[in-house]
């Protein structure tokens, strides 16, 4: 990310100064390298103002290191709600870092548990590498949690290697959940190579089992989960979240939110959020707001106007306008004003007029059960079974036979009324004991229900 001259506050002026409520954390875009910038944030927050959206991983000693934290960090406000997820496995140093963090007025810090990139996992062993070692893990989110006044989660795979039983994965959420104050996991349901496999591969060769993160709400029913991997559209989104007796904090969307944000991220505030009406009104008027956002001195252009080029994603002439974007670059022109005034006109007034598709809401919609169960890919039925040691842990707390917790797919409760009763990722109050451990206060359960086509590998 191209940001040595990016000044603060001078060089993004506000969109829109007042944030708004921060709504439960329903959908969020996925924190990825080189992607989750500032610029592409913006556009986000443009098009979505409900989605929580996530900074690329910050390495702490980067922070503790480099005093230029701005470039890092710095935010204009009306990007909240949004979560800053750290990389790192010192507790000390990340401690310090999540200081840092805080003070910029972050709504959370998210620790990376889920990368299994060598930029990541094979540099100082954090990423995904971390899973092997989860007390370590709850050491880090402890230290964390004192340090700061703000919720920490933390952002895993199922497994890593050879490390991929269901057990293994109850042990590490057990050990970091009573170990630490963390009380929400994003889980991308699958696990991770450290060998063999390139990101890109991470991401696509292990299977997804969509039905682990069910179990481990079954099994830990006191802690809130996100749903992340594999998610392709808004109607996967709503899938996940209308199960009935869905266990799901939120869903956490990845590359096609950045690929096609608009077809993601149009219409999440009235479908997923039950907000009355969504944000942008049409992507003639993203451009333009996106435009004057830009207007003063910053990165590169290429690096402002990259988020863009998936705005029309599917869409009529979408090529030839990206065509006609590289051609001005060319040509010489010098803002992001400059660039769409020029390219415009090659795109149909239709398409850049046209307002978000409104399917719902879906909280009142009749929707067809075998749709929604055909978008929601990669579960089944039979969930895995409680680990004996862990019932016996949990004084037989979890069933004796296996609870079809999916059920049938339904009308569920997402949008209006909603919000107002999902616990946040701090749903329940914590205390410290003395031996270093953590216990849940209140016992009661929550009522939850790039230029082009880049490449580089993301985090997600």
């Amino acid at each position: 990310m191209e940001q040595s001259d990016f000044p603060t506050a001078r060089g993004f002026p506000h969109a829109d100064p007042s944030p708004g409520p921060v709504l439960p954390q329903l959908l969020s875009v996925a924190p990825m390298m080189d992607w989750t910038d500032l610029h592409y944030r913006q556009l986000a927050r443009l098009i979505s103002r409900h989605t929580w959206l996530y900074t690329e991983m910050v390495v702490d000693k980067t922070l503790l290191h480099n005093p230029d934290h701005d470039r890092f960090l710095w935010f204009p406000p009306e990007q909240r709600p949004i979560v800053c997820q750290l990389g790192g496995s010192d507790p000390a140093s990340l401690a310090a870092a999540a200081r840092i963090v805080a003070a910029y007025g972050y709504d959370e810090i998210n620790l990376n548990v889920g990368c299994p990139s060598d930029r990541v996992a094979g540099a100082g062993c954090f990423g995904a590498a971390l899973m092997l070692r989860p007390e370590l893990v709850a050491e880090c989110c402890a230290a964390m949690a004192a340090a700061v006044d703000i919720p920490v989660t933390v952002k895993c795979r199922l497994g890593v290697d050879d490390r991929d039983s269901y057990d293994n994965l109850v042990r590490f959420v057990h050990t970091v959940s009573t170990q630490s104050p963390v009380t929400h996991f994003i889980m991308h349901a699958r696990k991770a190579h450290l060998k063999g496999l390139n990101p890109h591969q991470n991401r696509t060769v292990p299977p997804l089992r969509y039905h682990w993160v069910w179990a481990l709400k079954r099994d830990f029913p006191h802690l809130t989960f996100s749903l992340n991997g594999g998610v392709p559209d808004l109607e996967a989104v709503e899938a996940a979240l209308r199960a009935q007796d869905s266990p799901l904090l939120g869903v956490m969307v990845g590359r096609a939110a950045y690929h096609a944000p608009w077809a993601l991220l149009a219409d999440a505030d009235r479908r997923v959020f039950g907000a009355e009406r969504n944000r942008a009104a049409s992507r003639r008027a993203i451009l333009a707001a996106y435009a004057k956002t830009t207007a003063s001195r910053g990165p590169s252009l290429r690096t402002m106007m990259k988020p863009l080029l998936g705005l029309f994603a599917g869409e009529p002439r979408a090529r030839q306008w990206r065509a006609a974007v590289d051609a001005a670059f060319k040509a010489g022109h010098t803002t992001v004003r400059g660039l769409v005034d020029a390219t415009v006109s090659v795109l149909l007034p239709e398409t850049l007029d046209e307002p978000p598709t409104e399917r719902g809401p879906a909280a009142d919609a009749a929707a067809d059960a075998a749709a929604l169960a055909a978008a929601l890919k990669h579960w089944e039925a039979e969930l895995p079974q409680t680990p004996a040691w862990f019932a016996t842990l949990t004084q037989g707390a979890a069933p004796e036979g296996e609870e079809e917790l999916l059920g049938e797919l339904g009308p569920g409760a997402l949008g209006k009324g909603l919000g107002a009763d999902v616990p946040g990722s701090a749903a329940a109050d914590t205390a410290p004991l003395e031996d270093g451990s953590w216990v849940l206060v209140d016992q009661v359960e929550p009522e939850t229900d790039s230029v082009g086509s880049s490449k580089q590998e993301a985090t997600a």
